[in-house]
Formats: C-alpha cells, sequence, structure tokens
C-alpha cells in the first residue's frame, strides 16, 4: 500500500490543479485583416468613376493579458480580464484611383490596442478551455482619425506545463464599426471630394505561457 503524500505536495498539486485566481500571460502569432471598402469621388458636385485598393491586411502580432478567474462551481470559472497589444496594420493605407490620378490616403495613425472581456471557462482533467466575449479598441493618433470599436469572440485553452506556468493557444474574432474618412484629392488643378468607408473583419491566432497566482 502507498503512503499518503506529504501535505505541502498535495496542497501543491491542488493549486495547480485550479485556475482561481489572478493570472497573467503573454502571446505570439498571427493577425488576419479582412476589409470592406467603398468610396464616392465627386468633382463638382457630379459623382466620378474611381477604385481604391488597399495593403497591409496581415501581420504578427503580440498580446499581454491579465485578468482573474472566479471559481463558481466545481470545475466550472467566469473570469474577467484586459489585454493590450502594440500598433497594428488595422488602420490601412488607401490607394484612390480617378481621373487617370493615383492618390494615397489613410485613415489614421495606429498606436495601440486593448480590449476587456469576461471569460466563461470549464476544467477538465488536463486543463481548462474557455471562451471570451468584450470589447476591443483600436487607438489612433488624434491628429489622424478616432479610435476603431469591435466586439471580442474568441475561445481557447490552457494547460500548466511547469509549476505555476501555463501554456496556452487561443483564437479570436473581431468586427470593428464602419469608419468613414473623407479627404480632398487635388488631381490635374482640379479639387476632388473623396468619402470613404471602411469596416473591418479579424481573425487572430495566439500561442503563448502563462503565469497563475
Amino acid at each position: 500500500m502507498l503512503a499518503p503524500l506529504p501535505v505541502a505536495v498535495q496542497a501543491q498539486e491542488k493549486t495547480h490543479s485550479q485556475f482561481e485566481g489572478f493570472y497573467t500571460d503573454l502571446g505570439f502569432g498571427y493577425r488576419g485583416i479582412n476589409t470592406s471598402i467603398s468610396s464616392v469621388l465627386t468633382l463638382n458636385g457630379r459623382v466620378i468613376p474611381s477604385s481604391i485598393n488597399s495593403s497591409g491586411s496581415s501581420h504578427q502580432v503580440a498580446v499581454l493579458t491579465t485578468g482573474y478567474n472566479f471559481n463558481i462551481a466545481q470545475n466550472y470559472y467566469l473570469g474577467i480580464g484586459a489585454n493590450i497589444s502594440p500598433s497594428n496594420g488595422l488602420v490601412q493605407q488607401l490607394q484612390v484611383q480617378a481621373l487617370n490620378q493615383t492618390a494615397t490616403v489613410s485613415s489614421g495613425s495606429p498606436l495601440y490596442n486593448y480590449g476587456f472581456f469576461l471569460s466563461p471557462g470549464f476544467q477538465t482533467e488536463d486543463g481548462l478551455f474557455y471562451l471570451k466575449a468584450g470589447k476591443q479598441t483600436q487607438v489612433v493618433n488624434s491628429n489622424t482619425g478616432p479610435n476603431l470599436s469591435s466586439y471580442l469572440l474568441g475561445l481557447g485553452y490552457k494547460q500548466f506545463v511547469y509549476d505555476a506556468i501555463y501554456l496556452f493557444g487561443e483564437a479570436n474574432y473581431s468586427s470593428y464599426d464602419p469608419q468613414t474618412t473623407t479627404r480632398t484629392i487635388i488631381s490635374s488643378g482640379r479639387t476632388i471630394n473623396a468619402s470613404i468607408t471602411t469596416s473591418s473583419q479579424t481573425a487572430r491566432l495566439l500561442l503563448g505561457l502563462g503565469y497563475q497566482f
């Protein structure tokens, strides 16, 4: 018959099987952006033919997250948290073509992205499956445009790999509110008024390490 584990070891195993309390993690991954664009260009009050292209639709991303998980029932958790990431390519450079001329229009200069969320989770024998629902904001230089807001939906999985350190994988989806940018373009001495509306949806895939306090 095996001897019972020491109390200290039992307490350590119990702590590492639960995800209650403060946590912080850092994830690295990929962010893809799908942008819908519509434009209306007018010259002397009349709509003129035009086309528009965008660039910088995907890139690498790093996200720092911190939060707190409440153990609301056996194996069930409800978390609250916040995340922040450096400036990224959500605000894109737009190439407008009209009257055989090309003009570059930017809807803003991005600074950073942050969000707040709720995260219900279910603990299995090996780790924690969780969902996320909240709000994301892309902060833009106030001199170049307004901030962009979206909702956040996500799912992920955490598993302890050593002591209080866990490995996690996560997928997020966001849909940002439409943004309309107006610009005046000078082409061959003529003034063209441009109104450009963009609507972006993003998908973010992350892998990273975290610490459960």
